[in-house]
């Protein structure tokens, strides 16, 4: 029974297979004859199995077969279906040039995507190469410009040159952290950042050492810093650098693009489903729905009243997402012009621990 069952499938499968093939060799022929002579020889086939089957069913009635009945059924037939045919075979050409059409763009597009990936690769390659070959005269800068203004070989007598060698350590600080930027988010997108180095930690530890770092940053720009943190229980398995760098990254820019006099605040919230999220909620001037899109894309920087007043790549948040999804979580956006902007950073529960210790992934 069930090797009959499978056999009937099997042969009922191949049927249209064969039936198509059949009909693609049909269409073959016919096709050198054009619109109206394919229509014809259809034409006349469709007579041609009608006027024996009539003969046939006469026969088996035992009704005579008049001459005249044939040819009467054969005109009917013919015009019957002569502009059925033709509107068909109309209808079958223009399906063949669409399809022709669509493989050759389904072509295109492949050699294009396929293009485009080569392309992301070599800019990927591209910048981690520059940023490596820039990494070795900065680090000498910011190495020798720190001597001179910590006067470590002796006391440097004109204060003129003690400010400039502050500002080129500062400059080379600034220009040090995007060339970091820029080899971690090649390194993720080339999919050569790995999570080998994870460990279980508490994520209130992280998140206290991030707003420790951006402290300065709000006091500088009159912007309240509200840390509402997790208790010591919540622990997070992740890359603890990379952790503080997101944080550090999305409270930075909350700082930089809320007016003074306005908060940024920082709090955590246990989900359903056993993971964690993280959230970071400004008073700042907010984004438009094309402007939360643009921000996310790399070198995305939006042009407002604000952008002027603040330096930066437009890389922040764009690295904050892609390492937060290296970590399985991912990042949601929700902002009004106006009335502020809230960043909810969500990790799986495969990541949280409540209160007890997991093995390194």
């Amino acid at each position: 029974m069930t090797g009959g069952y499978r056999l009937g499938r099997k042969s009922r499968n191949h049927i249209p297979a064969r039936l198509r093939a059949a009909l693609d060799a049909l269409d073959a022929r016919l096709s050198p004859l054009g619109r109206y002579g394919a229509t014809a020889a259809l034409t006349a086939m469709a007579v041609g199995a009608a006027v024996p089957l009539h003969m046939l069913m006469r026969a088996m009635e035992g009704l005579p077969v008049q001459s005249i009945n044939l040819l009467n059924q054969s005109v009917v037939i013919a015009v019957i279906a002569a502009p059925i045919i033709f509107y068909a075979r109309d209808v079958i050409t223009q399906l063949q040039k669409s399809r022709s059409r669509l493989d050759e763009m389904s072509r295109h597009l492949a050699i294009t995507a396929e293009q485009a990936k080569e392309a992301n690769r070599a800019k990927s390659a591209f910048l981690a190469n520059m940023s490596h070959e820039l990494r070795t005269p900065l680090n000498a800068i910011m190495g020798f410009s720190e001597v001179m203004k910590e006067q470590h070989l002796g006391p440097v007598n004109n204060p003129r040159y003690l400010g400039y060698a502050g500002d080129i350590h500062s400059s080379g600080r600034y220009l040090l952290g995007i060339i970091n930027d820029i080899l971690d988010l090649s390194k993720i997108e080339a999919g050569k950042m790995s999570l080998e180095s994870a460990e279980e930690f508490p994520l209130r530890l992280s998140l206290e050492g991030s707003l420790a770092m951006v402290a300065d940053l709000g006091k500088k720009y009159g912007v309240q810093v509200i840390g509402e943190l997790p208790p010591q229980s919540v622990r997070l398995l992740a890359v603890d650098r990379m952790i503080r760098q997101i944080m550090i990254n999305l409270v930075g820019n909350a700082i930089k693009f809320t007016p003074q006099g306005g908060h940024v605040r920082v709090c955590g919230e246990a989900l359903p489903d056993g993971g964690y999220a993280v959230a970071v909620e400004d008073s700042g001037i907010g984004m438009t729905d094309a402007e939360i899109q643009q921000a996310l894309m790399p070198f995305g920087q939006i042009e407002n009243k604000m952008t002027a007043k603040h330096n930066g790549t437009g890389l922040g948040l764009r690295l904050a997402k892609a390492m937060l999804e290296l970590h399985d979580g991912t990042l949601a956006i929700s902002s009004l012009p106006g009335r502020g902007t809230r960043i909810v950073l969500n990790f799986p529960a495969s990541r949280i621990r409540m209160g007890r210790r997991v093995a390194a992934a």
